[in-house]
């Protein structure tokens, strides 16, 4: 009766390449993304907040100056000094629904927080980083153990940014079955180095 050969643990050249794969496309691609979405969001918060401070000062020097010209001009004002004020008036009226405007538009995209989000993201970001596996640890399965924490904390951290947004309430079908599907897959690669860190060493 023939038997099943044993599938063997990924070597650490196998390690190594998949844990460039896994940095390069992953960990510092997404730091990049977040270093570039903060970026272009604080730009959008700052130039919204700049045009509703700027509405905001017009309206408050139109109202002035139909103030002053309507207190020098006296009862007697000039067909000039008529249509100043009608304009003035105009402005006074319309400037602050525009600023109400930019308001609501900031109040829409939420670009304050996802300042907040993409921040703490790519904070976290970098504590999974720091798990990373050096190159020069000597045993393989310290090395996996640690290729394993960084790769879990790189994917813990994305995940966690996109359940902020509701998007991670239910997993896709499509996503749920291909991971239980990879996780068969590396079940028999796991045996006989021991339970991964954290992992009760009684589990059976």
């Amino acid at each position: 009766m023939a038997t099943t050969p044993t599938p063997q643990a990924p070597g650490r050249q196998d390690m190594l390449a998949r844990y460039e794969l896994f940095n390069r496309f992953a960990m510092q691609d997404q730091k990049a993304y977040y270093v570039t979405a903060v970026a272009n969001h604080r730009k959008a918060s700052r130039q919204v907040n700049q045009i509703r401070a700027l509405l905001s000062l017009a309206t408050g020097l139109s109202a002035a100056m139909i103030g002053l010209i309507a207190q020098l001009a006296g009862d007697e004002r000039s067909t000039v000094e008529a249509i100043i004020i009608g304009v003035l008036t105009v402005f006074a009226v319309i400037l602050p629904a525009i600023g109400a405007l930019f308001t609501s538009l900031a109040d829409l995209f939420q670009w304050d927080k996802l300042i907040q989000i993409y921040d703490a993201a790519l904070e976290n970001l970098e504590v999974a980083d720091a798990q990373s596996p050096h190159p020069e640890i000597p045993q393989d399965l310290i090395y996996r153990a640690s290729l394993r924490a960084f790769a879990e904390g790189t994917l813990s951290v994305m995940s966690d940014e996109t359940a902020q947004w509701g998007q991670a309430i239910r997993t896709p079908a499509q996503i749920e079955k291909f991971l239980q599907e990879e996780q068969k897959k590396a079940d028999p690669y796991s045996r006989g180095f021991g339970p991964a860190p954290g992992e009760d060493e009684g589990a059976g």
